[in-house]
This record gives structure tokens, sequence and C-alpha cells, in this order.
């Protein structure tokens, strides 16, 4: 847990009318997955909101040579929808294989990345300084990788 801290964290919201077959954002392995069907302790997620809280979920680590770990959290509506993957653990995977579906209705993925691995594109950065969403498709560039983190400035992006 500690690699995660000041690390970052982006969010996807899909509507119940957009696409919601989800993809690998990373070239990487995959790690072992976890289902977890029972509902968190809502004072743990301090939000009014609870989206989060009363869900199904799969997470799927993902082992990144670039990235390091980065972990895909699956948010599907409970008692609506469900969450399907069609890879397993140990399979290697490239950037935008298909990783998975969500079975109707909208649903969230939250995705994880450990401190200094990625720099976020400069309009998305803007963007969410003023809490506004941004709209995505699938295979938009939304980052890119410290290909050396602990020299400053020394990014590539995809």
């Amino acid at each position: 847990a500690e690699r995660y801290i000041h690390g970052s964290l982006a969010i996807f919201r899909l509507a119940p009318q957009d696409y919601h077959r989800f993809h690998v954002p990373v070239d990487g392995m995959i790690g072992k997955m976890m289902d977890i069907l029972e509902n968190i302790v809502p004072q743990a997620i301090r939000s009014a909101l609870d989206v989060y809280g009363e869900n199904a979920r799969k997470i799927i680590p993902i082992d990144s040579p670039h990235f390091g770990r980065v972990w895909a959290v699956c948010v599907g509506a409970m008692m609506v929808g469900s969450i399907h993957t069609v890879v397993h653990e140990g399979q290697r995977v490239s950037r935008g294989d298909e990783l998975g579906y969500f079975a109707f209705v909208g649903s969230t993925i939250v995705m994880l990345l450990e401190k200094g691995m990625v720099e976020w594109d400069e309009g998305l950065l803007i963007d969410g300084r003023a809490s506004l969403e941004r709209f995505a498709r699938v295979g938009m560039g939304i980052a890119g990788w410290c290909r050396n983190r602990f020299a400053k400035g020394n990014y590539i992006r995809p």
C-alpha cells in the first residue's frame, strides 16, 4: 500500500448508454484477481453518495514493466449488473486488449497507479482541477509513462 501513497487515481464512469467493454490500460501480466461482493463500511468511503459501497467489485492487478503494478477496480451495479473478465491470472496482455465487460447498466472503473509512474495529459489535469469530467473513447491517450522516474522531466508519451 505504501507504493500508492501520493500515487495516481483515475475514475472512468460509464453511463447506461456507453460502451461497456473495458480494455487493458498498459502492457503487462495479469495478477491474482479478486471479487468483492459484500458491502463496504460506509464510514470508510466518507461520501454521502454510496456508489462504491453497495456494488459488486472485481479487482484486477496488472504488473507492467513501465507503470509498476496497476490496479483496475471494476465496480458493477449490484442487483442490476455483473462484471465479466476475459483474461486469466498469469496471462500476458497488451494495452488495448479486451479485459472484460459489464452486463447491463452504468458502471465504473477506478484505476490506481504507483507514485511517480505516470504523467497525465495536461488538458485532463486542467479539467480535473476545475472539477470537470472529460469524455474519453477507447484508445484515447490520457497519460504517458515516466521512463526514468528518478530524473525529473524525462517522460515518454504513448
